[in-house]
């Protein structure tokens, strides 16, 4: 690691803005990829809470979870697939897995070397099957992809690999490569390997059997490909069918993966986008997703609910068009809870994601359903505020983390966006009597929560504004804000509150609230950081909904390549809660061997804590189905954005309102098909000629109900100029050339819309900040 980067990284986490950001968003067309990508070393190991330390692999390198679901959230068997080719786990880290060697005696572990381990990817760049490429100590260099799918005709998962072995120019002419598949007593029957009549792996040809592990010694002497086929079984099955490994079969069972997710994907909405890397990781991330659904994370401790994290996820999908997974994943949703400490929380999300599936379906069959429920949660809420000195609600747990009890922010202001957006719901739908009975709580719950914001809130001589979490206790602004424990818990659990629209979007509190983020170390490179040189975009969803309402084009840019280039492994998209941006032994000291697990130890500073393991940084409990949806919330946001009332009530819809600069660059398309929206489906395309100074997008207004506003932004790069629109061959006078919009509210049907540009200097106003 040279000492070049240490400062650079060092420098980055002592200042109180974003620096990197800073630096990326001066540049004229602001943030791309590959003006992020290389500020910090890549994401790879895999850490977490495990009985063994802090490795979730054997080798510490991420897994890749593989399977089909047997329902719309039921999870099934997974696979877990190293990224570095060396392992595969059946369902759960720890549990028994297949390790897979190489080399002149067998013994090297396929990946052993990360310099020689090429960055893994995914077939045709999004597909769950994993490519790997490796060059062992000896010169030979091997091919391997491997996936995950049902054995045909039956629900047995199994994992499908291919081992391709090369001399490449090595002066060796064999190698071995091993497959250890478990100490449990296997016998060979045919080519099955077999315990308790359980059938473990299919046996490709040409391998011997050693007991636990099987062989297959290559002759590269010709300079040929030469391959090798194994099929595990992931959870052994005694009435396993007949299967042989093979080019056939391997081919035949890769293209049923891909025939059953593509089928999956195909149920969505259509997103289109002039970037690749965009685009595959969008469609790898609504795998990961469609695999995980309401579940936090998959294979880890993790594995569980959240009911924030959960339901944006969940809402995400909905948005997607995968509005099936979003019923049932609420459904299921509503019954859950981590207890009575975290309720209020918790009741004010289940409500406000009902109100989000009504508006975006008009489903009034949910809400009839549910509605007995909802009330009971309105009526608890109701009789805590009545009770409570403050006129709040209950005192609750502050976090995992943080056990003592608050009146916070983030659990006042969810409850009380959620009561407020099923009540408007329950008009709609005519539940006019319980309406009515919880609007007044819900007004009298706002007025106390105004009444506290008043009180704790502080403004700051540089004008920016600080809240506190805490709603009974003036606090005293973080100058830095992840500089110590409480601060970096400030900034992971305010943004609900800030999403919550306690600041009308668009005010002056809103805006002093977002220098406040800005200027005081609220993100790094677009994420969220965390205490301890960590970012944290596990928790980044609700600001990202913060900086979209209020109009932050640039900045939700900046998130997107930031977490696509830093809060995810590179070539796999697996993300983790959070990502260590320190070196690991500061990050994480119990964890890596700096201390040991569960003792009280010095943690060495920041300068200190460098090893030679930060050659690459480390996730927590990935994958991470939050952080799949930071990115997939910022994408959808960019190409459509509802506007809603601080009932979460549709009003108005915003299109390509955050799209990067460069998506309209000459020749370029971007394109959304069948979105489901708060007012409908919505179609559009946009088609750049800019070298011919013109832009023209095609714009089918959803039919359902009219937004007001309705906007169309086309962010082209400088210093291209808006100077004509017409609409429908008709000259139309409502854009704003500062702020590239163009207003279509009141128009109806099937709009055909050009742009003509000149190449005058471009105004940027405060908001693209």
């Amino acid at each position: 690691m040279s000492s070049d980067y240490k400062a650079r990284v060092e420098e980055a986490l002592a200042s109180k803005t974003d620096l990197w950001g800073t630096e990326v968003l001066s540049r004229p067309d602001g943030a791309t990829y590959d003006d992020v990508r290389d500020f910090l070393r890549p994401a790879w190991w895999a850490i977490g809470p495990t009985a063994s330390g802090g490795a979730l692999t054997d080798s510490w390198a991420h897994y890749v979870p593989f399977g089909q679901p047997t329902g719309l959230t039921t999870r099934g068997q997974i696979a877990l697939h190293v990224a570095d080719g060396s392992q595969i786990i059946s369902n759960r880290s720890g549990s028994e897995s297949m390790l897979i060697h190489v080399g002149r005696n067998g013994d090297e572990r396929f990946g052993e070397c990360v310099a020689d381990l090429d960055t893994p990817g995914l077939l045709d760049g999004y597909q769950p099957a994993l490519e790997t490429s490796y060059r062992d100590y000896d010169g030979i260099r091997y091919q391997q992809e491997s996936f995950s799918t049902f054995i045909p005709g039956t629900q047995i998962l199994a994992s499908y690999v291919k081992v391709t072995a090369n001399r490449a120019g090595s002066r060796d002419n064999a190698t071995t490569i091993r497959f250890d598949v478990c100490d449990c007593g296997l016998v060979q029957e045919g080519n099955r390997l077999v315990a308790d009549g359980s059938t473990h792996v299919y046996v490709g040809p040409g391998a011997t059997f050693s007991g636990r592990a099987l062989v297959y010694d290559l002759d590269l002497a010709d300079g040929a490909d030469h391959s090798v086929y194994v099929v595990r079984v992931n959870s052994p099955a005694a009435d396993a069918p007949a299967v042989a490994p093979g080019e056939a079969s391997h081919a035949g069972a890769r293209t049923a993966s891909i025939d059953y997710w593509e089928g999956r994907l195909s149920g969505g909405a259509t997103f289109s986008v002039p970037e690749r890397l965009v685009m595959d990781a969008k469609l790898n991330l609504l795998i990961q997703n469609l695999l995980m659904t309401l579940r936090y994370s998959i294979g880890n401790s993790y594995e569980t609910f959240y009911q924030p994290d959960s339901s944006n996820t969940v809402e995400t999908l909905g948005r997607y068009g995968f509005i099936d997974v979003y019923r049932e994943s609420l459904q299921r949703l509503l019954s859950k809870s981590k207890g009575r400490n975290w309720r209020n929380w918790e009741i004010g999300e289940k409500l406000l994601r009902a109100a989000d599936y009504y508006w975006l379906t008009h489903d009034k069959s949910f809400i009839d359903a549910n509605t007995g429920v909802y009330a009971r949660y309105a009526a608890d809420l109701a009789t805590q505020q009545r009770h409570d000195r403050r006129g709040l609600l209950d005192p609750q747990r502050y976090s995992s983390d943080i056990a003592h009890k608050v009146y916070g922010l983030h659990q006042v202001s969810r409850a009380l966006l959620g009561l407020k957006a099923i009540v408007a719901v329950w008009r709609h739908t005519g539940h006019t009597r319980v309406a009515g009975r919880y609007a007044r709580a819900a007004r009298a719950l706002d007025t106390a929560l105004r009444r506290a914001l008043s009180r704790t809130t502080v403004k700051l001589r540089d004008g920016s504004l600080f809240t506190s979490v805490t709603l009974d206790t003036r606090v005293q602004p973080y100058d830095r804000i992840t500089a110590t424990k409480l601060g970096g818990y400030w900034n992971l659990v305010a943004q609900y509150g800030f999403a919550s629209k306690i600041y009308a979007p668009g005010s002056v509190r809103a805006r002093r609230t977002l220098e406040y983020l800005y200027d005081h170390g609220s993100r790094l490179l677009g994420s969220l950081r965390a205490r301890l040189g960590g970012i944290a975009d596990g928790y980044g969803v609700d600001q990202a909904k913060f900086l979209a309402d209020n109009d932050q084009p640039n900045q939700l840019v900046l998130s997107l390549y930031g977490n696509l280039a830093h809060g995810r492994a590179r070539g796999t998209f697996i993300g983790g809660e959070v990502a260590n941006v320190a070196p690991l032994a500061h990050r994480w000291p119990d964890r890596i061997g700096y201390c040991k697990v569960g003792q009280r130890c010095t943690r060495p500073e920041v300068r200190e804590a460098w090893s030679p393991m930060d050659y690459y940084r480390g996730l927590y409990n990935p994958p991470n189905s939050a952080n799949n949806t930071l990115f997939l919330s910022i994408l959808r946001t960019m190409l459509v954005h509802e506007v809603t009332s601080d009932a979460h009530v549709p009003q108005g819809l915003e299109l390509a309102f955050a799209t990067p600069q460069r998506w309209l660059e000459d020749g370029k398309d971007i394109s959304v098909r069948d979105a489901p929206t708060f007012f409908g489906p919505v179609s559009y395309s946009i088609h750049s000629s800019l070298a011919s100074n013109v832009v023209t997008a095609m714009v089918d207004v959803p039919r359902r109900d009219e937004p007001r506003p309705l906007r169309l932004r086309l962010r082209a790069p400088s210093p291209k100029r808006m100077i004509e629109v017409t609409v429908n061959g008709r000259q139309h006078l409502r854009f704003d050339p500062s702020r590239q919009l163009i207003d279509l509210t009141g128009l109806a049907g099937e709009l055909r819309i050009v742009v003509r540009y000149d190449d005058s200097p471009t105004l940027r106003p405060w908001t693209n900040r």
